[in-house]
């Protein structure tokens, strides 16, 4: 089994050999390390450059943000590697984090596949701090189409998935990579979410979401993201670029459920009113439905996001 693992990496001196090293004593002898960094200005590609180990390769790039980063590595994914894997570069990958996402994705041969996983939360010391509970419904296209479960730091894509994914590129209108990944393949294969932890997912004030300790630092984190991004236009967005490079794909369902509830208009998709007051469960738990919902509320009012932050 030839794998990839996928690094893009920004200002990350403080963890980045750390994270390297975890996978490079996993990885196997012909497997590669493809590290893109987005334009870091401390020691991280020196760091890096200190292993001098064959298995890795390193590109340094201007900051183009971490979604299309990844993605512009993922373009670059050998067509022989059986199974591509993506890392964050403050992690510890915990032993035979590879070996489990292969295991997992062999019953799944043939079809386009995702492997997830739980995450060991740490602090910056690596200090446990909990285990990511488990999601309450199995992952779907419909949920993928408004909720995020995969993150990013723990997937796994085999060779059909990447094959699918390369037929976008990278795509205008996607903020977040690991959704991405999750709508694609969701629509045409298979979503695997193993309740074990493969890493260690460190918790530091740099994380861009991350989960916090507890369920009240996750939602701290939210609503600072909330408070700084337009997430609804990041879900229409993120929909409008599914629909332009894969709408002739969908089947007759997926297209109806696409078409009852939003309105493609140019390069962003428009909730229609029926998505926020229809029967369908959108998210994972009640309190998280009722949180969508409130804010599509605000976006059909125009009343928040404010208008001159909307994508």
């Amino acid at each position: 089994m030839r794998v990839a693992v996928l690094m893009s990496t920004c200002n990350g001196e403080r963890f980045i050999a750390e994270q390297v090293r975890s996978i490079l004593q996993q990885l196997p002898s012909d497997g590669l390390l493809m590290v893109r960094d987005d334009g870091s200005i401390d020691a991280t590609v020196k760091r890096i450059d200190e292993f001098r180990d064959a298995r890795i390769t390193l590109w340094q790039g201007e900051n183009i943000g971490f979604a299309r980063s990844f993605l512009t590595l993922l373009m670059e994914a050998p067509a022989d590697a059986e199974m591509v894997m993506f890392s964050d570069q403050d992690d510890v990958w915990l032993p035979q984090k590879i070996e489990r996402a292969w295991q997992h994705m062999q019953p799944l041969a043939g079809q386009p596949a995702l492997y997830c996983s739980a995450q060991m939360l740490v602090d910056e010391s690596l200090h446990p701090l909990q285990i990511t509970p488990a999601w309450p419904r199995a992952p779907s296209f419909m949920g993928a189409l408004s909720e995020n479960v995969v993150t990013g730091c723990t997937a796994a894509l085999n060779q059909p998935a990447v094959a699918l994914l390369k037929v976008a590129g990278v795509p205008e209108g996607v903020f977040f990579h690991d959704w991405w990944l999750y709508l694609v393949v969701s629509a045409f294969g298979a979503v695997v979410y193993d309740n074990q932890p493969s890493l260690l997912y460190r918790q530091h004030g740099a994380n861009l979401i991350g989960h916090g300790a507890g369920d009240l630092g996750r939602l701290i984190r939210i609503l600072r993201f909330l408070a700084k991004y337009d997430w609804v236009g990041i879900m229409l967005g993120q929909i409008a670029a599914l629909n332009r490079c894969y709408g002739d794909r969908l089947d007759a369902e997926q297209q109806k459920l696409l078409g009852s509830n939003f309105v493609m208009a140019n390069k962003i998709a428009v909730p229609r009113w029926r998505m926020l007051f229809g029967r369908e469960s959108w998210r994972q738990t009640a309190l998280k439905e009722i949180l969508f919902r409130l804010l599509l509320l605000l976006y059909k009012l125009n009343v928040w996001p404010l208008p001159g932050r909307r994508l």
